[in-house]
């Protein structure tokens, strides 16, 4: 028998014919799409099985590939591009959702938010700083606080306004 078959080639010992399940397999379709493709014309054999050769050829003839990727009726989605892309996008939400959950991501807007109010604090806080300071300073240097205050007060807004003027990609 092992004679017999050491004489054969692989052509030859692949089978003409495959079942629905089978070509379903072979080209990557599910066995209900095959039923489909059969009531829309796909050639069987008698026997219900399949021609490899021939119901290939007029799946390649007859199926449009750019509609092999189907929408679903029920809710009207639409796959984005193909269906690598439609994965993709998929994937890529999953993991945007698991950062949202585990704190990696944060709402952007809450963090302007939050960059704005530390900034306005912050400004603040030393303007205030300039005002509780000329007394200490007038005090220790013999002058007087009027004129430390203004002289406190001009250099800190100009240091300020400096700051605000820089952009942040510079910080």
């Amino acid at each position: 028998m092992t004679d017999l078959l050491d004489g054969m080639d692989a052509q030859e010992l692949q089978p003409e014919t495959l079942s629905k399940k089978g070509f379903a397999a072979h080209l990557g379709l599910s066995p209900g799409r095959v039923s489909q493709l059969i009531a829309q014309g796909l050639p069987v054999e008698p026997s219900g099985r399949v021609n490899i050769e021939k119901a290939t050829g007029w799946y390649r003839r007859n199926v449009d590939p750019n509609r092999r990727q189907a929408t679903t009726g029920a809710d009207d989605r639409r796959l984005i591009g193909s269906r690598g892309e439609y994965d993709r996008i998929r994937a890529e939400r999953a993991r945007l959702a698991l950062d949202r959950e585990s704190g990696a991501l944060v709402d952007r807007a809450a963090v302007e938010r939050a960059v704005f109010d530390r900034a306005r604090g912050e400004r603040d806080a030393w303007i205030g700083w300039s005002s509780r300071a000329a007394a200490a300073f007038a005090g220790e240097l013999g002058v007087d606080p009027g004129q430390a205050f203004a002289v406190l007060d001009r250099l800190v807004r100009d240091q300020l306004a400096a700051l605000a003027a820089r952009p942040m990609a510079e910080f």
